[in-house]
């Protein structure tokens, strides 16, 4: 290799690298959030000057909060409430100056209020946030006194509504960017799913940990995978949006032949043909660069994705395994048929990869032919429904418990501001306090560590801006800030805590520039943060709701949801909006559990036996639904192939043992008859279709018992 080969192959690499990671929808989310700020802030400044813009924008990162990527109607839903909220908590907060109790009530009562409509989903916390944002500014509006009450809260609530007009407007001309969007997030977090699947393939690898790497990105793929469909499904479906609408339908077919290719991973690993594995291994790496080039394509203007069908490196694969099979004296061993099925199955997906590629070219035609489905179904909805609220008033409730935690938590720390006015600062001890509590112990515990993290670093940033920047510059760092806080809200909480440490106070110091010195910046602050992480961390002991105890709720859940999806999965006819329903409803519930149990690691009193049954549990349900899924793949390419009233019979026993098998309250009258290899004889030898189908059967029976079995060892009440 040449000396300039080896300067060349860095610089191409990275505009790739640099494109994957910033054509990516939180990045673009965060550009757009500090856009937005900085249209209200220079109109307002330009309009009316300095000190009320400072007020607008104000308004306007209360209303940024709630700013993601969504269905327009649930955008301006969000904006209406957050906007409103805060507005009526900032009047409030101002009108309370100097009235302790009263301000007291204000904080319990908005504590309570943000506790309950988390009750809503993971969008409503934000609600809680702008509304503690508000409390702050209202506060430190209090101490500075730049303008009458009246005054304050008109260019607080027109800023609020000016970037809620201009995020609004955004999303409607970006509705096709955004759509695309979604769609590469999906194909990334696809591509990942495989980088996992290829080390399963690795035989220097533990299988068992390999395999939970694999589930853990199965289940971030099924979250953005839903994500996609809560955006591209929705909407009058014209040309360009049929288009993504058939991608991503088409990347849900591949993702299920690629599942189904791990039915015969154990086969694999313990055949011994390490050679073979790596083929395999190397395969399914050179798939998931494939899907990384095509999810930059999505996003990166003027790139072209180029297909790559992979047929050399397919026709070698089966070349070896036809000359495996020969030296087995034309006999098709178990370990012939899962290499020769594996090399299809991979082969049948990147197939398919060449209809989804289209969409990354806008020279494709757009029209295309939907499959009859009703495509809304499979959307999740955010409603916010009064009953939703009124059910949560129960003790068993978690959403009450953590409402009642924060509650404690929040009007505690006021209660220390009234104690030691000159050492604890009310609004950012509250501040911190809103955002490090959540409902889940674990979570609570990682925001915690990145809060205190995230806000020293950003304590000392906003100091040195403070002291080496010209005042009439420093809005300039919080267009970033705000932008970097929102962008990496649900990826990495340290990168928001800094970026949000250093808006929230470079914020504060526009009120006041005299009150924070930097030196006291520093100090105050990183102790108002150790002051409001023990309150959130104290108080997540208070009538706890550990995520244990969800458990068995969902185990029952997820082998409730395998039965229906067995039942579908193992029928030749059957109704497609039926099937993908049960093998969502499926995949979702391996998902939640297999979420659960990597937090249920930070719990404290966790049973670590339990925890390893649920880990072999939900790898146990994942190889289940590789095997279900494993069907639909034989039924298309080998249904001529299968003599119907045979395969009916076949069928029919397999539906009956697999529902009594995971029916947990089904009573054994006798034996169940079980399918033999022996009922259709090894002796066919050769690739034959319904030895193939009995084979897989027999292997879903099987993978079946295993996960009664291993969900018969979860305690009821863990």
């Amino acid at each position: 290799m040449s000396v300039l080969s080896l300067v060349r192959m860095p610089l191409k690499a990275v505009p790739r690298q640099l494109g994957l990671n910033l054509f990516r929808m939180h990045i673009e989310n965060g550009v757009f959030v500090s856009l937005g700020m900085a249209v209200v802030g220079g109109v307002f400044a330009l309009a009316f000057g300095r000190t009320d813009a400072i007020l607008a924008a104000s308004g306007a990162l209360c209303a940024s909060v709630v700013d993601r990527p969504g269905p327009l109607p649930l955008k301006v839903r969000m904006f209406s409430l957050a906007v409103t909220g805060a507005c009526l908590l900032a009047f409030l907060t101002m009108s309370a100056h100097d009235h302790r109790y009263l301000m007291g009530v204000l904080v319990a009562v908005m504590s309570i209020v943000s506790g309950l409509v988390s009750a809503f989903g993971q969008r409503a916390i934000g609600l809680g946030v702008a509304a503690i944002l508000a409390l702050l500014f209202g506060m430190a509006a209090n101490q500075a006194a730049l303008l009458p009450v009246s005054a304050y809260m008109t260019f607080f609530a027109a800023g609020g509504v000016g970037y809620g007009l201009f995020a609004v407007a955004a999303s409607v001309i970006l509705d096709d960017r955004n759509r695309r969007t979604f769609l590469s997030e999906a194909v990334h977090a696809f591509g990942a799913y495989l980088a996992a699947k290829a080390e399963l393939y690795d035989p220097a690898s533990q299988t068992d940990e390999a395999l939970r790497r694999l589930v853990e990105a199965h289940a971030t793929f099924i979250e953005k995978l839903q994500a996609a469909r809560d955006f591209i499904f929705i909407g009058r479906k014209t040309a360009a949006r049929r288009r993504w609408m058939a991608a991503l339908l088409t990347l849900l077919d591949i993702f299920d032949s690629m599942v189904s290719s791990d039915a015969d991973i154990r086969t694999l690993r313990n055949s011994g043909h390490t050679e073979l594995l790596a083929r395999l291994k190397t395969f399914t790496v050179a798939f998931a660069d494939d899907c990384e080039e095509l999810a930059l394509a999505l996003t990166t203007p003027g790139m072209r994705f180029a297909f790559n069908p992979h047929t050399d490196e397919i026709a070698a694969l089966q070349a070896e395994v036809d000359q495996l099979a020969a030296t087995s004296w034309g006999r098709e061993t178990l370990a012939t048929s899962a290499f020769r099925s594996t090399g299809h199955k991979l082969g049948f997906g990147i197939a398919r990869m060449e209809r989804l590629a289209q969409a990354a070219n806008p020279d494709a035609d757009a029209r295309t032919i939907l499959p009859d489905v009703d495509l809304e179904a499979f959307v999740h909805r955010d409603r916010m429904d009064p009953r939703v609220l009124a059910s949560q008033f129960s003790w068993s409730s978690p959403v009450l418990r953590y409402t009642l935690r924060l509650t404690g938590a929040m009007v505690s720390g006021y209660l220390l501001t009234l104690l030691m006015p000159g050492i604890v600062h009310g609004g950012w001890v509250l501040l911190t306090t809103m955002l490090i509590m959540r409902a889940s112990y674990a979570v609570t515990k990682q925001r915690r560590n990145d809060r205190i993290i995230g806000t020293v670093a950003g304590c000392v940033v906003a100091a040195l801006l403070v002291h080496y920047v010209p005042a009439p510059l420093l809005f300039i760092p919080v267009l970033f800030t705000v932008g970097g806080a929102h962008a990496f809200a649900t990826v990495d909480f340290r990168v928001t805590a800094l970026c949000a440490s250093v808006t929230a106070l470079l914020q504060l110091h526009f009120f006041g520039p005299a009150v924070e010195p930097g030196t006291v910046l520093v100090i105050e602050r990183v102790g108002d943060t150790l002051v409001g992480a023990g309150l959130a961390w104290g108080f997540s002991y208070l009538l706890p709701s550990w995520e244990w105890k969800n458990v068995p709720k969902l185990v029952a859940t997820m082998v409730a949801a395998d039965r229906a999806y067995a039942a579908l999965s193992l029928a030749r006819r059957r109704n497609d909006n039926d099937f993908r329903l049960a093998r969502k409803r499926a995949h979702d519930a391996t998902a939640n559990l297999a979420m659960t149990v990597r937090r249920l690691a930070d719990e404290p009193k966790i049973d670590r036996k339990v925890l390893a049954d649920l880990n072999n549990l939900v790898s146990a349900n994942y190889l289940l639904a590789s095997d279900l899924a494993s069907m639909r793949v034989l039924f298309r390419t080998r249904k001529a192939e299968l003599d119907p009233d045979t395969t009916e019979k076949l069928l029919q026993n397999a539906r009956s043992n697999i529902d009594q098998t995971l029916d947990p309250n089904a009573v054994t009258e006798g034996p169940k008859g079980h399918l033999h290899r022996r009922s259709l004889g090894e002796s066919l030898g050769g690739h034959n279709a319904m030895v193939s189908l009995t084979r897989r059967l027999i292997h879903i029976e099987r993978t079946a018992e295993r996960v009664a079995t291993q969900a018969a060892r979860i305690p009821k009440t863990v």
